[in-house]
C-alpha cells in the first residue's frame, strides 16, 4: 500500500507541476495579448493545449491508481487519512495543497488572460467598424488569418 501511496504522489506532484506550466502560459498570453504578437499568442496557445491533454491523462492515472487502492470515492483532501503512516500522510497533504495551490493560480491567470483577450478582440472589432468591416462578416477558419467575406 505504501508503494502505491508513493505513485500517487508523484501523480500528484506531476499534475501540481503541469498545473503551474499552465499558469506561466497564461502569464505568457496576457504578455503577448498586450504586445499585440499574434504569433506568440498562437504558440501559447498550443502549448496550452498541449498542457490541457497531459492534465487529462495524468488525471486519468491519478484515478486508475485510486480505484486499484480501493479508494475512487475519497477525495484528494481525504487521501492522507488513508495513508498507511505518518510520513506518508505528511508528503501527500503537502503534494495536495501545492496542487490545490497552483490550481487557485491557474485559475485566476486564466481569467486574466481571458480578459485581456476579449479586451483585445474587442478593439479589434472596434478598429474594423472605424474601418467599414463588418467582424460578423470574417472567415477566422481561414489558413491565412482574417478575411472579408465580400459575398454576403
Amino acid at each position: 500500500m505504501k508503494e502505491q501511496f508513493t505513485k500517487m504522489i508523484g501523480i500528484i506532484n506531476e499534475l501540481a507541476d503541469t498545473v503551474e506550466k499552465l499558469s506561466d502560459i497564461q502569464k505568457d498570453i496576457i504578455e503577448a495579448v498586450s504586445k499585440d504578437d499574434i504569433e506568440k499568442l498562437a504558440e501559447c496557445m498550443k502549448h496550452e493545449q498541449v498542457c490541457s491533454m497531459s492534465i487529462r491523462g495524468i488525471e486519468q492515472k491519478r484515478l486508475k491508481l485510486q480505484k486499484e487502492m480501493g479508494l475512487d470515492d475519497v477525495k484528494l483532501s481525504e487521501m492522507p487519512e488513508k495513508a498507511p503512516d505518518t510520513d506518508t500522510q505528511i508528503e501527500i497533504r503537502n503534494a495536495a495543497n501545492r496542487l490545490k495551490t497552483q490550481y487557485k493560480v491557474m485559475k485566476s491567470a486564466s481569467s486574466a488572460a481571458r480578459f485581456r483577450l476579449e479586451c483585445g478582440l474587442r478593439k479589434v472589432e472596434q478598429l474594423m467598424g472605424r474601418v467599414g468591416i463588418d467582424p460578423t462578416q470574417t472567415d477566422i477558419n481561414s489558413v491565412g488569418g482574417m478575411h472579408t467575406d465580400f459575398h454576403a
